[in-house]
């Protein structure tokens, strides 16, 4: 009886935490994606794109794949989304406040972009050359399935 007590609150809880990260993912996705309609409509207001404009929209995608890679994989991340986003976010910074940064501050903040690429390149050799196309053309194939089969 206890036993079995324990193995509905397990499922149950199991249940309530996949129904908090599907709402997370859906707030996440949905505040990204205003934030993308935010910056163009900057962008487009200001009539100036520039390289931190376009830094920051390929951050906001780089959040988008990270929500899709969660949602539609084994609800993990790879090490390599967070990585990549976090290189382009320190770019970013570095590029918006030149001018205002001491030429230690630059130096340190190059060397932690260096760093972060080394961590990016490092990971990419232990998991392998061509992990992120194996995983490309596994997601293709689940969404041709999922296409040509609906009722699944």
């Amino acid at each position: 009886m206890a036993k079995n007590w324990i193995a509905n609150a397990n499922t149950t809880f199991e249940q309530l935490i996949l129904i908090i990260q599907a709402v997370a993912l859906l707030i996440i996705t949905v505040a990204t994606g205003v934030a993308i309609v935010a910056e163009g409509y900057e962008m487009f207001s200001s009539k100036t794109i520039g390289l931190a404009n376009l830094l920051l929209l390929f951050l906001f995608i780089e959040i988008l794949s990270m929500v899709r890679q969660y949602a539609l994989g084994q609800h993990e991340l790879k090490l390599k989304t967070p990585l990549v986003i976090t290189v382009v976010a320190v770019a970013r910074y570095l590029i918006i406040n030149m001018e205002h940064l001491t030429s230690k501050w630059i130096l340190l903040t190059s060397v932690s972009i260096l760093i972060l690429t080394v961590a990016l390149l490092i990971s990419r050799k232990i998991r392998g050359m061509h992990d992120d196309e194996v995983e490309e053309k596994i997601f293709e194939q689940k969404l041709q399935n999922s296409l040509s089969n609906p009722d699944k």
